[in-house]
């Protein structure tokens, strides 16, 4: 089978409108407002469904970021971040003040269009910015901020999240959700999908890693060099990644003549053998997905424990306990996940669960597994566990989610026998594709499998999806 990707044409992003909660009807003689701190979610039909309710505080309004671009430098052996980043971003709507993402660190001084503006932090991680003139609703303008200091990492229940550091050895930005902004400023919402490019000045020593593709290596000074990344198509916050450390690279021929990038920690090419399966797995799920939906290919892999593995764009990441298992899931979420994203994070079980049941439908090909049957035992397992089933999949909870994976898994397993493969597949591929890296929910899943299946599966989405304890057995073991 030939892969097919798709490397050449940046995907559009479909990005949602902000709006002002309580804010005053637009008039000629209207003052500019600030924007909103938390990014406002509305669909599209016009209902505000307000800020992520888990993160509320993550995200601004009255703007769209375009891309970011980050010249930084890193000292390995005082683990000291300095960095400027330039911001390109549309108003979508006038603006007296608007606010970026940057949790701990100093800011410096912050321009925008080259003119000093004011600025101060507040609450956890804002940085509010008054540009000395207002900004005009439609008009693209440019903000950059100097930063420096020891960037810090986020607890989560699956470990940390964010810029992971060694004294001496290697600093990693890596994992969601929130992760971006321990290290740059940033729109910290999953909606607000930009271009990434990022330049790092290193001792020749250091090697770096970014998303998307190395477009150049050059001398700084004397016994340093500027490594720069850069990601053309939009990706989230969350699926921004950067290594810095002692990598020793490799590179893999692609079908079509293509190269992916991978790199290791040296006390981790061990994982090369797994690495090295990249081909193999991108064939694979492009017969189950469809065209690989991103620019570049390849992943970093670490000598630490993580605690999960980051599905970042182009390049995921892997922790010291890696397997195959970890390399399909990742790759996967490169449709389901880094492409189709949640629109606020308790939709983060929607690609999650398809990503992760990649994994059983790998060992259903390559090693003869029958999922039924891994299915009926792990349901067996879990029959009688109230716990199991009580989270909610559209709505486990802040700080769960991503911890009913289990339980999502099956879902997607019952969803299958519930409505048959060939509807299954057709999902499958089909769903990433009607937003290309953009942003779904799961009400837009609901309806996009009822209008493919031509079915109510109201039933299903109830016991399933909204339901808080075991699926009665007609739903638990459909088709039989």
């Amino acid at each position: 089978m030939t892969v097919r990707l798709r490397w050449q044409e940046p995907l559009c992003t479909a990005l949602l409108a902000t709006t002002m909660i309580g804010a005053c009807p637009a008039s000629a003689a209207a003052q500019p407002a600030p924007g909103s701190d938390g990014y406002v979610h509305v669909s599209p039909d016009g209902t505000v469904l307000g800020p992520d309710p888990y993160y509320p505080k993550d995200g601004n309004g009255g703007y769209d970021v375009g891309k970011y671009s980050l010249a930084l430098r890193y000292a390995p052996y005082s683990m000291l971040l300095s960095g400027r980043a330039t911001i390109t971003a549309t108003a979508t709507q006038d603006l007296s003040r608007f606010d970026l993402d940057l949790r701990g660190l100093t800011v410096r001084s912050v321009t925008v269009d080259g003119v000093a503006a004011t600025f101060r932090r507040a609450d956890e991680h804002e940085l509010v910015i008054t540009p000395r003139t207002p900004v005009a609703d439609g008009r693209t303008f440019t903000v950059v901020v100097d930063y420096d200091g020891r960037p810090e990492p986020i607890p989560t229940a699956r470990g940390r999240v964010g810029w992971l550091a060694a004294y001496g050895d290697s600093a990693v930005a890596t994992g969601q959700p929130r992760s971006a902004m321990t290290w740059f400023p940033v729109n910290g919402t999953e909606a607000d999908k930009a271009a990434l490019q990022v330049s790092v000045t290193v001792q020749d020593e250091f090697s770096v890693l970014g998303n998307g593709s190395q477009v150049s290596d050059v001398p700084a000074g004397p016994g340093r060099h500027t490594v720069t990344w850069s990601e053309e198509t939009a990706l989230a916050p969350s699926t921004a990644m950067l290594g810095i450390g002692r990598w020793e690279v490799e590179r893999i021929a692609l079908p079509g003549g293509r190269t992916a990038v991978n790199a290791y920690h040296p006390c981790a090419v061990d994982k090369r053998q797994i690495g090295g399966r990249l081909p193999e797995v991108l064939e694979f799920l492009t017969g189950k997905f469809g065209d690989y939906p991103q620019s570049a290919a390849g992943g970093l892999f670490l000598d630490r424990s993580l605690g999960y593995t980051h599905g970042a764009q182009t390049r995921p990441v892997y922790g010291r306990a890696a397997t195959i298992a970890d390399l399909v899931y990742a790759v996967a979420y490169q449709w389901w996940g880094a492409g189709v994203s949640g629109k606020m994070w308790r939709d983060a079980l929607l690609p999650e669960s398809v990503a992760r049941y990649a994994v059983w439908l790998w060992d259903e090909s390559k090693n003869g597994a029958d999922l039924d049957r891994r299915y009926r035992k792990l349901v067996a397992e879990v029959r009688d566990d109230p716990a199991f089933w009580a989270p909610q999949l559209t709505d486990p909870g802040k700080g769960a989610e991503f911890a009913p994976t289990a339980k999502a898994v099956l879902m997607v397993h019952a969803l299958r026998r519930h409505i048959g493969d060939d509807a299954f597949f057709q999902i499958m591929a089909g769903f990433p594709m009607i937003n290309p890296q953009g942003n779904q929910n799961w009400h837009d899943f609901e309806l996009y499998v009822s209008a493919m299946t031509q079915r109510d599966l109201g039933e299903f989405n109830e016991a399933w999806l909204d339901g808080t304890v075991r699926p009665p057995d007609e739903l638990l073991f459909p088709g039989t």
